[in-house]
């Protein structure tokens, strides 16, 4: 009996050696699998389910936050035409925009940065500059895109005609306008990739 300690002992040291050596063979293991891995094909399709309604959910909760009663509500409720919105704001012409069913041509943001001096407008006393800008960015009457670049041009809220061309885009006065339109409940609004008219003041 004596004689097979010695084996039993060096057995049970060679299993637990082995025991050891699976334990640390890819420490990292763990923590490189993918998480979802061990989910059953339901319990993903539910989590990636999930995903996608907090996703509809954002959007929607982005839509909402654009007022879509008037070109007026709209451009001052959405931050793409906010710089556009605030001049539109100072202006006595905000009045007509929200209630006399125009077009509305609302220049981006980004359609401001290559102006750098459009801020003159909203200075003191710079209200003949802000009346005349937004009225060259207003058409009387309600009209979608494919409507406003059928004709070959228009007439502004401030009496001047200005032409659209459509060779290369489409472009109002030189202005590039934007594919779309925002129909509101009073008027459409027709984005502009540029500025359409400029006070000569402040060029």
């Amino acid at each position: 009996m004596t004689h097979h300690l010695p084996l039993l002992k060096m057995w049970t040291l060679l299993t637990m050696s082995m025991l050891m050596l699976n334990c640390a063979s890819d420490p990292g293991e763990a923590t490189t699998k993918d998480p979802l891995a061990k989910l059953s094909p339901s319990a993903r399709e539910r989590m990636e389910d999930k995903k996608e309604q907090q996703l509809q959910e954002a959007a929607m909760a982005q839509v909402t936050e654009e007022n879509l009663l008037s070109p007026y509500r709209y451009v001052t409720s959405t931050s793409r035409y906010s710089v556009f919105a605030d001049i539109l704001k100072a202006s006595t012409h905000s009045k007509a925009v929200h209630a006399q069913g125009v077009t509305l041509l609302a220049p981006t943001n980004e359609a401001f940065e290559a102006m750098s001096n459009w801020k003159m407008l909203m200075r003191k006393g710079g209200q003949a500059e802000i009346d005349e800008f937004i009225a060259h960015h207003v058409i009387p009457g309600s009209m979608t895109y494919d409507q406003f670049k059928s004709e070959s041009g228009h007439v502004c809220l401030s009496g001047e005609s200005m032409t659209i061309d459509t060779r290369g885009g489409i472009t109002f006065n030189g202005a590039h306008v934007r594919s779309g339109h925002i129909m509101t409940q009073n008027g459409s609004v027709i984005g502009m990739d540029n500025i359409v008219h400029l006070p000569l003041s402040v060029r």
